[in-house]
């Protein structure tokens, strides 16, 4: 055959494919997203004083109010007003009672208080949704592994 294609031997689709959504949904709550309900996070950077001192120098971040420094177990809240991000601590002591921004002084509402995930290593679950799917067994020395689904709780 000199075509590698031919249309009479192409087989039946099975399996009727929908029309892919025009919408971009929110990955997480699965919810249609909106330009304007979106809004840009500004993450307060340490300063090379606020630093340790280490050999390797690495951009990292802090609460404004209490100037710890934050990693990905911290939990965050984010003003939605001005897209400053606080760590839960000050958000209890004070965000909550004072309804005005920490860093600039902007007035805002308990609805523009967006709580941010807790970040993980992309191979580990966390928080409640912690839950073990497979069990993986490696053999003496082999290299090999036994996987099976891990077993019902009750």
């Amino acid at each position: 055959m000199k075509a590698f294609w031919l249309p009479s031997a192409t087989p039946e689709a099975t399996v009727k494919v929908d029309v892919p959504s025009i919408h971009t949904v929110c990955p997480e709550g699965q919810e249609k997203l909106k330009l304007k309900s979106l809004f840009p996070i500004s993450f307060t950077e340490e300063t090379a004083d606020q630093k340790s001192s280490k050999a390797v120098e690495k951009k990292s971040y802090m609460c404004p109010s209490c100037k710890s420094t934050i990693t990905n177990t911290m939990s965050l809240v984010a003003v939605s007003t001005c897209g400053h991000v606080f760590c839960k601590k000050c958000y209890d002591k004070f965000l909550v009672k004072d309804k005005a921004c920490l860093e600039c002084s902007k007035p805002f509402r308990e609805r523009n208080l967006v709580p941010l995930e807790k970040g993980g290593t992309g191979f580990a679950a966390h928080d409640e949704r912690l839950e073990a799917r497979y069990f993986k067994h490696l053999g003496s020395g082999s290299g090999l592994g036994l996987v099976k689904p891990a077993p019902e709780t009750y």
